[in-house]
């Protein structure tokens, strides 16, 4: 029931970032201070550094870094979106996200279902990699704003 709430969240977050600022809309605090807090757990559980990440988001380029790849991990962990298996779930967004972006989401699972690696950190980097060379341009405007 907790990875459904935080798929939800998930999916909230997204819409957010899809409605154009003019609309007046307001962003719920307590769902902003709960990606934070989530933000922070996996940022200090996983040691990645605050300095690679914001670099990253800044310069649309994935580290190859153990640390974020573990970040990334505790993620869609948190979120329900990885399973005790490492297999990817982003489909399961499609019940709570807007048809509009239904369609990004099918090309991801199709294009890249879950790609192994030799642990759960990998297994989330490597997948995520595939969804930025599938749609890079989604992942990034639409996704990695979610994780701050």
């Amino acid at each position: 029931m907790a990875s459904w709430h935080l798929a939800l969240l998930l999916a909230s977050l997204i819409i957010y970032d899809s409605v154009p600022a003019n609309r007046g809309q307001e962003m719920n605090p307590m769902i902003i201070r709960q990606i934070k807090k989530i933000r922070t757990r996996c940022l200090n559980q996983t040691g990645a550094p605050l300095e690679i990440m914001d670099q990253s988001i800044q310069n649309r380029l994935l580290p190859n870094d153990p640390s974020v790849k573990c970040f990334l991990h505790c993620m869609f962990d948190m979120f329900g979106l990885i399973d005790s298996q490492n297999v990817m779930h982003l489909e399961s967004l499609l019940e709570v996200l807007p048809e509009e972006i239904h369609d990004s989401i099918n090309k991801l699972v199709s294009a890249c279902g879950t790609k192994k690696g030799k642990d759960g950190c990998e297994t989330a980097y490597e997948t995520v990699k595939c969804y930025i060379d599938v749609n890079g341009k989604f992942i990034w405007k639409q996704m990695v704003p979610l994780l701050g």
